[in-house]
């Protein structure tokens, strides 16, 4: 069970609401996670799982729920993605800064999975 402790940020993307938070997870270990149209479970989360290394967790059923209930043109789910990915981006460098300091984050917007999931995004193929 996680609980989240300071607001970092808010934004609308499309009909889709972000909310990032820096988290108390189990085990009174700090993480960062990425929240959606307020759900209890995070959309993404970045948490200590190696020695002084830092990963993330996409929650893949969130994700394919806003591929499934996207109902916009390619070109808008191209800005809208971009969107996003700046987004994380900043939200990663802060967390980089202020929680990870002394940790080395694997950012997904350095990841090779980012493109994975803009290509589903943007076909919106989920096979």
């Amino acid at each position: 069970m996680l609980h989240k402790l300071i607001c970092l940020e808010n934004l609308q993307i499309g009909t889709v609401y972000f909310s990032a938070f820096v988290v108390n997870l189990d085990g009174g270990n700090t993480g960062f996670a990425l929240f959606i149209n307020q759900e209890n479970d995070p959309i993404f989360i970045f948490r200590k799982e190696k020695k002084n290394e830092v990963s993330f967790h996409v929650n893949e059923d969130q994700f394919f729920w806003i591929v499934r209930n996207s109902q916009f043109t390619a070109g808008e789910r191209q800005s809208f993605f971009a969107e996003f990915v700046e987004f994380l981006r900043l939200m990663e460098d802060k967390v980089s800064n202020y929680v990870f300091k002394r940790e080395k984050l694997v950012r997904f917007t350095n990841s090779r999975d980012i493109v994975r999931y803009k290509y589903l995004y943007l076909t919106g193929e989920l096979n």
